[in-house]
């Protein structure tokens, strides 16, 4: 019979322990978006600038032009891409929130940055690290702002009873254990006080065994006189 009988209770348990389940997706989704679209974009940048794939493109639009979208490219990914990872494995796995807040803001920041860079004609007609760079920003901020709803969810979970297992059975083991713990001091202490009295008792006995020996050739003595 479970220790919490109350169906609200449980009820409430049954709640907790599935948006547990829920904010635990949400991190490990997040954390492997971010691995994912890191490892993809740092090569795209460092393929668009040594030119392996693109050198049909840069005949035709010029090495300069080229040259310069790239390092540019380059420089934000090797920057962004490995520190949002960082950020986002202290949310989803330590459940950091302050590195949550930061993150969102630094790719919201880095979106708005290539945005500036497009409407001032820097990517030229080299359309597609536009592209890439802006679909690489929008899925982080997505994730990043579920990621963040979770560990708001996590720490709110944290406080409720149960945490966070949320099982009434666990809970009812772990009661009689700190009732076991309570009273297996004043179960030690009864076991002394019964030694003691057992030994007492048995002193005594040996005391009144004595006495009616003592007693007994006592009276044979008196009988043999006479």
């Amino acid at each position: 019979m479970p220790y919490f009988t109350d169906k609200e209770t449980l009820a409430e348990y049954t709640r907790n322990k599935m948006l547990l389940k829920r904010v635990k997706r949400i991190n490990s989704a997040a954390f492997f978006t971010y691995l994912i679209a890191g490892l993809l974009i740092i090569p795209y940048a460092f393929t668009s600038m040594v030119g392996t794939s693109w050198d049909w493109l840069m005949n035709y639009l010029g090495e300069a032009l080229f040259a310069h979208v790239s390092f540019i490219l380059i420089l934000d990914t090797i920057i962004i891409a490995p520190l949002s990872f960082y950020l986002t494995y202290r949310v989803s796995l330590l459940h950091h929130s302050l590195s949550g807040l930061i993150v969102i803001g630094m790719q919201v920041a880095n979106y708005m940055f290539i945005i500036f860079l497009n409407n001032k004609e820097f990517f030229g007609r080299i359309h597609m690290a536009f592209y890439a760079m802006s679909a690489y920003s929008v899925l982080c901020i997505l994730m990043g702002a579920a990621n963040m709803w979770a560990v708001i969810k996590y720490h709110h979970l944290e406080d409720q009873e149960g945490f966070p297992q949320f099982d009434a059975n666990f809970e009812e083991y772990k009661a009689k254990k700190q009732e076991r713990e309570i009273m297996d001091p004043y179960k030690r202490q009864m076991q002394e006080i019964q030694r003691r009295s057992s030994g007492e008792m048995t002193e005594l006995g040996t005391t009144q065994d004595e006495l009616e020996k003592y007693e007994k050739i006592h009276v044979q003595s008196d009988m043999d006189s006479i």
